[in-house]
């Protein structure tokens, strides 16, 4: 079992610390690495100890030559026992940095540079554990030997209780769906590897020290080498460690994948943009669409004026077109043009309302029957440019309404909500048009793509929408099913005057 599980975290380390280089990416592979050492030394003790059963050696090592080549190791055991204590005391300061790191309640934001002093208690173990200094300090005291134990083990449960504490608090505060989903694989991952971690940092570093001393203590009855438990218990314990391990490793993986996408996505915009000195061609190729559709529409209009009695009322309708794709181009025109003409965006703070109401008010005069139904559960304070935000805004209140017109335009529903998350201020569109499948939601922020008529629309808004929420140091999430509607979320940090 513990070979299963080391050669799991290993992999899994490696590959966080090749795809993520961030600050949680560094402690989540620090956390890792406790683990590892920790189980390290525990595998190599126990291998050197022998005494197990030939099933109970299996479920350990799987084959007996595992064992045979860990037994013969020229490693001392004040070497395993003081891996193990290493593994020991930074796991649980490692999980509490992290559990900070996310939580975003104010009084653990305001001290959250206090976090530098658990460094401190876990140096005094790391040096209490020293096997040379660990010997003369509780040589002949028994009672000091006794009591230090259950003073660090009392240590580690104040440390994981502190830590889980701190994550479920964190996940009970979450009101978004799609943010509470992400941030309980999280907590699962770590939970897992709490979870393994506990099964042996109930035992004490001092059994390995002292195996063959006067001194070796049992700490509750049983050792890391005890073989009490029943092979049905090893069956158990081993099934239960796999499957938290998997459980883990997918959660921690799974999240990578997220944030690495998001990421790969925006440098993949970038690039397509850059090379959209290109984008002249597809520019040049959409007006040529529009000025061969109004070509149509005046050699029918001429046609139709040939004739001896004109029908006047169809003269009409087709005026009516060429109006309409003159005005469609010329604002296709100005979105494109505004999309590209500034890479500036000037942050000042004000409130979230001020943008949301202009940007309805621009909705209200392009489209004057359509109501849009407002939530603002908050008006906190962001850094924003008034101009480019209500742009973005305005663009998705179009495109909702657009999309919920096109199933019935009576029935076109759009809501704009704000949230008050943790330290997002989060701006929420929906509506109640066809929906998007995976593959549009792939790509519906890339520039000029567009599942609309191409006469008409160029796909240049949301990609706007995504360049001005980026300059805003924010981030942008659709989620869609189809036939149900469409919601993005502009996740937009708070602005507070302490900072």
């Amino acid at each position: 079992m513990l070979i299963i599980i080391t050669i799991l975290m290993t992999l899994v380390c490696i590959y966080v610390v090749l795809v993520k280089r961030d600050s949680t990416s560094l402690l989540l592979c620090a956390l890792c690495v406790s683990f590892i050492v920790m189980f390290v030394g525990i595998i190599i003790y126990i291998s050197k100890s022998g005494g197990f059963s030939q099933m109970q050696r299996f479920y350990l090592f799987l084959i007996p030559k595992i064992q045979m080549e860990l037994q013969y190791l020229p490693v001392s055991l004040d070497s395993l026992g003081y891996m193990v204590a290493v593994g020991r005391f930074t796991f649980p300061i490692i999980l509490l940095t992290i559990a900070i790191n996310y939580s975003m309640e104010p009084v653990v934001r305001r001290r959250i540079k206090w976090t530098k002093c658990l460094l401190i208690p876990t140096a005094f173990w790391l040096i209490f554990y020293y096997p040379d200094i660990f010997r003369q300090v509780v040589k002949g005291k028994y009672v000091l030997q006794v009591f230090m134990i259950k003073v660090g083990f009392l240590w580690i449960i104040l440390c994981l209780s502190a830590a889980i504490s701190l994550m479920i608090r964190e996940y009970i505060s979450i009101t978004i769906p799609f943010c509470k989903r992400n941030f309980k694989y999280i907590m699962l991952s770590y939970f897992s590897m709490t979870i393994l971690y506990g099964l042996y940092c109930i035992q004490d570093p001092a059994q390995i020290y002292q195996t063959y001393g006067a001194d070796y203590m049992w700490i509750k009855g049983i050792s890391y080498t005890t073989s009490a438990m029943s092979t049905l218990g090893w069956v158990g314990l081993t099934l239960c460690g796999v499957f938290f391990v998997i459980l883990g490793s997918f959660s921690l993986v799974g999240y990578t994948q997220i944030r690495t996408f998001d990421e790969k996505s925006d440098i993949s915009l970038k690039r397509k943009f850059d090379a959209t000195n290109m984008g002249a061609t597809v520019f040049v190729h959409s007006i040529k669409n529009q000025l061969l559709s109004n070509r149509v529409m005046n050699k029918k209009i001429g046609l139709e004026l040939a004739k001896e009695n004109p029908d006047l009322d169809q003269l009409r309708v087709d005026c009516q077109r060429v109006n309409g794709l003159n005005e469609g181009m010329i604002d296709r025109m100005e979105e494109l043009y505004n999309s590209i003409k500034n890479n500036s965006i000037y942050l000042v703070p004000m409130s979230v309302k001020n943008p949301i109401e202009d940007a309805i008010d621009k909705f209200s005069e392009k489209y004057p029957e359509q109501e849009i139904i407002v939530h603002l559960k908050t008006e906190e304070t962001v850094l924003a440019d008034e101009v480019h935000l209500r742009e973005a805004i305005y663009n998705l209140l179009a495109n909702a309404y657009e999309a919920a017109a096109e199933v019935e335009e009576q029935k076109a529903r759009v809501e704009l909500i704000t949230h008050s998350e943790r330290l997002y201020t989060v701006i929420e569109i929906r509506d109640n048009g066809h929906g998007l499948s995976k593959e549009k939601q792939n790509k519906i922020f890339d520039p000029f793509f567009t599942s609309k008529n191409t006469n008409y629309n160029w796909g240049m808004g949301l990609y706007y929408v995504k360049k001005i929420v980026s300059g805003h140091f924010g981030t942008l999430r659709i989620e869609s099913e189809e036939n149900k509607g469409t919601t993005i979320f502009v996740l937009l940090p708070k602005f507070s005057k302490n900072n």
